[in-house]
């Protein structure tokens, strides 16, 4: 891999580079108080371009390419900035961490840092990140089993979604990671240890603990292991209360007090390098940013499925927490608003009765710039169980609790369930198949009470076997070199790109003018075959203009169109 770094020039303040939510924290916080703050780099990774380039790739194979696509993007375009923080002294910045998943760096630090740090051409948007009300969606009713919720050998959850029916074709989850983001799980419980995941060649047992920062994610609240029994629990104790009792829990503890979204992308990185290809995450906050954002943008082209909890405010236009409030892999016809697209699926809540829980948020949401008030986003996606579900409980039993957190691990579930039928299924598919299989409650089609309705686990399995393998791009060949979208576009002082090429040899990639004259050379020399991420800084010799960025290797050529507006 090639990562070229040419010198950053330095600008004057860009305005807008500093979020509006951010800006009152500044005018409110005191002299050398530290902030926590995502400094958002220049350069995403472009969708479009990984599709391309991974043509014929298998899904391991496609995952590998964005991971290692998205680290060297980070090198890249991070570089400056963490060099600029790393010279300065503990006083001023702490606890700098980078965020391949969203190419964000989290960091504690001053106002005057981070208006410095604003100034940086290498930089897009400085935006808080402690959201005060950010953290763990609570339950609505937590209390011991009562006759009719202990006694049953199998959950009320899992035989009313089916998920039984798919148990006896044969497919329980095996072979399929769930990454469960929340409060850690109790590992020791009868019903998850065996079905606990394991890395012992790189040291890790059970997961990781991003609140510690430590190997050991045994849960401390309750909550996290409750969700675990909802998506695995295989009844060893004597109840069924797994969804996909085969398939392999990652725990992943997260800071679920408030303040903690950057654990929150830790532990979707952690899961989605290791081999998740699953996550459900049950928290929310009503403080959406672009760096969660862009994290759960950057999971669905990796092609990792997120079942997302719609929070627990009630009925009300809006309540979608963060990030269930990113918008779906899949457009549902009635969603005619297409704006960007992420991995989230978000759940509602049900009852035994498929009636919506009177807790269970609602949307639609309106406040994204691509989803507004006059082009607004159905919200939540699905619904499931949420109300009186019996799992497993922190110190072994069971226990009874309510809420979408509640519901979300049945989807997960059902998403194991359906990648154990057919491991070659795309998260935009899964959902199409899971929106357009579960049971239509409420308005026909889809509503921003119940989304599509209430996950049937067997009709979705049943459609996902039918998926044949000849609708994959399985044996189709990459071309020979692909240029990413210049991100950004235009540009005023450093642009960062990715190249693609399938063969290795010796690299030129330069930038022309209309008339086709070389105005800057970016790069020359040897490359291996693969992906190469470039950050080039605006030479001061270069006018306002339509310019091209031009790269070849051994006969294989691609361009792409790039805009220079001071």
């Amino acid at each position: 891999m090639r990562f070229p770094l040419l010198l950053i020039l330095s600008a004057a303040v860009m305005a807008g580079s500093i979020a509006p939510d951010l800006r009152d924290v500044l005018a409110e916080s005191g002299n050398g108080e530290l902030i926590p703050v995502f400094i958002v780099a220049q350069g995403q990774l472009d969708a479009a371009w990984v599709q391309t380039a991974t043509a014929g790739m298998d899904p391991d194979a496609s995952r590998q390419f964005v991971i290692d696509a998205l680290m060297e993007m980070a090198d890249v375009s991070q570089a400056g900035i963490i060099e600029e923080l790393g010279s300065l002294p503990v006083q001023v910045v702490d606890n700098v961490q980078s965020l391949w998943l969203a190419n964000a760096v989290y960091c504690e630090t001053t106002v005057d840092v981070i208006r410095e740090i604003a100034s940086r051409d290498d930089v897009m948007l400085v935006e808080s990140a402690a959201s005060p009300d950010a953290g763990l969606i609570e339950p609505v009713d937590v209390h011991r089993p009562v006759d009719g919720e202990g006694l049953d050998a199998l959950a009320w959850g899992v035989s009313k979604i089916n998920a039984d029916d798919v148990w006896s074709l044969g497919y329980d989850g095996t072979g399929v990671i769930v990454g469960v983001i929340d409060t850690g799980t109790d590992y020791n419980h009868v019903d998850l240890h065996n079905n606990m995941w394991h890395d012992t060649g790189a040291g890790y047992h059970y997961g990781w603990d991003f609140y510690n920062n430590d190997a050991d994610p045994m849960d401390d609240y309750g909550h996290g292991t409750h969700c675990s029994g909802t998506v695995l629990g295989d009844g060893t104790g004597g109840t069924q209360t797994g969804v996909a009792p085969g398939a392999t829990c990652m725990a992943l503890r997260i800071n679920y007090y408030s303040g903690g979204e950057s654990t929150w992308i830790q532990a979707m990185q952690f899961g989605t390098a290791h081999g998740a290809k699953v996550l459900t995450m049950s928290l929310g906050s009503t403080h959406g940013n672009t760096t969660l954002r862009t994290a759960e943008q950057n999971l669905l082209t990796a092609g990792v499925y997120h079942s997302v909890a719609a929070g627990n405010s009630g009925p009300g236009a809006g309540t979608i927490l963060s990030s269930g409030d990113s918008p779906p892999p899949w457009f549902h016809p009635q969603q005619t608003q297409h704006g960007g697209q992420s991995a989230v699926v978000t759940c509602g809540a049900t009852d035994a009765s498929d009636v919506i829980a009177s807790f269970s948020s609602r949307g639609p949401v309106t406040w994204w710039t691509d989803y507004t008030t006059t082009g607004p986003l159905i919200d939540p996606d699905i619904s499931g169980p949420g109300v009186d579900v019996l799992s497993t409980q922190w110190g072994g039993g069971y226990t009874t609790m309510s809420g979408t957190s509640m519901a979300t691990p049945h989807l997960a579930g059902v998403a194991a369930l359906m990648l154990d039928a057919n491991p070659n299924l795309t998260v935009a598919q899964m959902d199409q198949i899971i929106e357009t299989t579960c049971v239509d409650l409420g308005t026909s089609g889809k509503d921003n009470t119940y989304g599509s309705g209430r996950v049937d686990a067997y009709q979705a399995v049943l459609a996902a076997i039918a998926v044949g393998v000849g609708e994959s791009t399985e044996g189709v060949p990459a071309p020979g070199m692909v240029i990413s979208e210049i991100a950004p576009n235009p540009v005023a002082g450093f642009a960062s790109f990715q190249i693609y090429s399938d063969t290795p040899g010796r690299i030129d990639v330069a930038v022309y003018d209309l008339s086709g004259r070389e105005v800057a050379l970016i790069d020359q020399g040897e490359v291996t075959a693969g992906s190469h991420t470039y950050g080039w800084a605006v030479p001061a010799g270069i006018g306002n203009g339509i310019y091209f960025v031009r790269a070849s290797v051994a006969g294989n050529s691609a361009t792409q169109r790039l805009t220079i507006v001071r």
